[in-house]
């Protein structure tokens, strides 16, 4: 750890030289998922060239490789620096939400760089938490959770969520997810067509929203120049949700998730088999009686 600290006090355009060099060799060299990623985009964007496709995957993996580096000064990263480097837009329905002492989600993607949201949202006087997915790796555990534990934000396991909503109900509050993973239990996800694929999503926001209560509110990240960047915030849906059926509010994040990662898709993480799983089918009435 102290290593990385050390490398992270290093400006960032000398950790920058350093996200060129991993760049070729994870690009040129190794080629780390290159296949994955091109398969993805291929799956995607049917109607691009070949040539558009290695283009986007190209400008992913320089995005990837800054994503990096950008997580390392995170460890050191000053308030003034990521007020600087990640411009907060229409912070103010946050900010309205939690005067009214509401717990409010923030859903997002895994779009380039996520890490540093969560920062400028405390650096914004919001108080912030993130559910995280626990490492398997002790060592990488604790680095991401010192990140993560930065300018008073609190880190809660997306296995104890539950359990934090109840304990902590009466506590305002905005809570970070990552809403675009795909579940360890398909038979149980939402699924949907998203990029013109039968694609699976966690339902544990919608449903943590609709037992709490709690409003929703979108996340949109733009990469304005290397290592800066913009987050606009929409709030798109209030309780009470008796009256939405089951599974809209999941639906209108997934719409709302293509729309976005259209207009910038090399900020996206396609080194992740998206598509892994595939949706049981069960046969209708009348073909088991065909059978």
């Amino acid at each position: 750890m102290v290593f990385f600290q050390v490398i992270s006090r290093l400006p960032l355009t000398v950790l920058y030289w350093f996200s060129d060099f991993l760049f070729v060799l994870i690009y040129y060299v190794f080629g780390y998922r290159k296949q994955v990623v091109l398969g993805n985009l291929a799956a995607a964007f049917p109607e691009k060239s070949e040539a558009e496709r290695q283009a986007i995957a190209k400008k992913f993996f320089r995005n990837f490789c800054d994503l990096m580096v950008e997580t390392v000064k995170s460890l050191t990263i000053s308030r003034e620096s990521i007020a600087r480097r990640m411009k907060l837009e229409n912070s103010e329905v946050l900010h309205s939400l939690i005067h009214q002492k509401k717990t409010v989600f923030v859903m997002l993607g895994h779009q380039m760089n996520w890490e540093w949201i969560s920062l400028s949202i405390a650096n914004d006087g919001i108080p912030a938490d993130v559910i995280y997915k626990p490492l398997s790796n002790s060592f990488f555990e604790r680095f991401m959770l010192a990140i993560r534990s930065r300018f008073g934000i609190k880190p809660v396991s997306m296995h104890t969520i539950l359990r934090d909503m109840i304990t902590r109900r009466n506590e305002p509050r905005v809570i970070g997810t990552l809403a675009d993973q795909a579940p360890h239990h398909p038979d149980s996800a939402y699924w949907s067509t998203f990029f013109h694929q039968e694609t699976d999503f966690f339902t544990g926001t919608e449903k943590l929203a609709r037992k709490f209560n709690t409003p929703l509110v979108f996340g949109k990240i733009r990469k304005i120049k290397r290592g800066h960047y913009s987050f606009h915030l929409e709030l798109i849906a209030e309780p009470s949700y008796q009256d939405i059926e089951s599974g809209l509010l999941t639906e209108h994040y997934v719409r709302w998730l293509e729309t976005m990662l259209r207009e910038q898709p090399e900020l996206w993480l396609w080194s992740h088999k998206r598509w892994k799983h595939k949706r049981e089918t069960h046969p209708t009435e009348d073909e088991m009686v065909l059978a």
